[in-house]
Parts: structure tokens; sequence; C-alpha cells
């Protein structure tokens, strides 16, 4: 996680692997990764790069694309991290050009070449069926209206969602074919770690 001196901690969820530094401003306009919605997919996307790991070790088995794309990146936190935990290209997309430069300073910052961000509207995105993992810290409104356009990657991490919002969800994944792995709760907020049933369960 990002804390308020620009360190990038580790949690115990990561064991006795250390992510390597980032250095995020403390006064970054976008965040510096301690929200509540931003910690728990830090949390899933930990979980879900492990199997980019076993994947390439595993005979017969494909080279994974590790490839994410992160909608309403905003500092870039999701992005930074992904690139961190090997993915060799990501996509980072926010509608709002202020948040896109700030985490393209970000980026800049820490050194990190491999990440494309846009200014872009998510809605009217051009979504790659080549893209392994999307990340989406956004209102659940919009993340609901853009549910169908999500499924043809192998994973999902979906935040920003209130409690209260969470049967709204579950009943728009299950329309869409989506299964939930993993649902994480902190406070009112909840972030949930899901698959396209059509890409093999889990």
């Amino acid at each position: 996680m990002v804390t308020r001196s620009g360190g990038f901690q580790t949690p115990k969820a990561f064991g006795a692997w250390k992510p390597p530094l980032l250095v995020i401003p403390a006064g970054a306009a976008f965040g510096t990764g301690e929200h509540t919605t931003t910690a728990l997919s830090l949390r899933l996307l930990e979980r879900c790069t492990r199997f980019w790991g076993a994947q390439a070790g595993s005979p017969g088995s494909p080279e994974p694309e590790k490839t994410l794309l992160d909608l309403g990146t905003g500092s870039g936190i999701l992005a930074l991290v992904a690139a961190r935990f090997g993915a060799r290209h990501v996509i980072a997309i926010d509608h709002d050009p202020v948040a896109i430069a700030t985490a393209k300073e970000n980026a800049r910052r820490n050194k990190i070449a491999n990440i494309d961000f846009h200014v872009a509207d998510v809605r009217r995105w051009k979504f790659s069926p080549r893209t392994e993992i999307i990340t989406a810290n956004l209102f659940s409104e919009l993340l609901i209206e853009i549910l169908p356009k999500l499924k043809r990657v192998q994973w999902l991490i979906l935040s920003g969602i209130l409690r209260e919002q969470e049967a709204r969800l579950v009943r728009a994944l299950n329309r869409n074919g989506i299964a939930i792995a993993e649902m994480r709760r902190r406070g009112k907020w909840i972030a949930t770690l899901a698959q396209p049933i059509k890409s093999g369960g889990f």
C-alpha cells in the first residue's frame, strides 16, 4: 500500500515476498492508495497476479499475456502496482485530463515506462480481448452499465461499491455470466474479484 510518506508498504497478505518501493507524493490530488476502495483493490490485484507466475511455470501452458486495463485510474496507483507485479503492458484511462497528467508524472517518478495513459470515457472505450485483467474503481452505476463490455477478459477487480449497492451488483454480475471469486468488505465499501464463466471458472 502507498502511505502518506510516499512509501509502498508490504501488507501481511504478501507474506515473505516484498514488492518494490513506489514513490507517490503525499499531497497527490487523486490519492496515494490509502482510500479503502484502492486498498481493497490492491489486495485483490496481488492475489490475481499470482496466476501469472503459476501459468508461466506450467508445462504446456501458454505464456500469460500479463496485460492489464485500469479504468478510472486517478493517480495511477493500481496501474503502477500492476507494473511492479509483473504486467508487461498496462493501459490506464480516466475521463479527467488532470488525473492522467498526475498519473503520468507518478509513472515518470517511479521510472515505469510500460503504461499507456489515455483521457477517455470508459463507456466508449474499445475493450481488447487480449486484456487479461481489468481493474475498475468506479461508481457502481457506471460499473453495472459497462459490465457487458468487460466479459472477454479473464479477471475483473471491481471496487467503488457501497455495501448497500452489493445486492444490485451481484444481480448484474449474474445477469452477465460473471462469477464472483472473492468479495472483500471494509467499512461501508466492498470490492470483488470476478471472472466471466466462459473463461473456465476457478
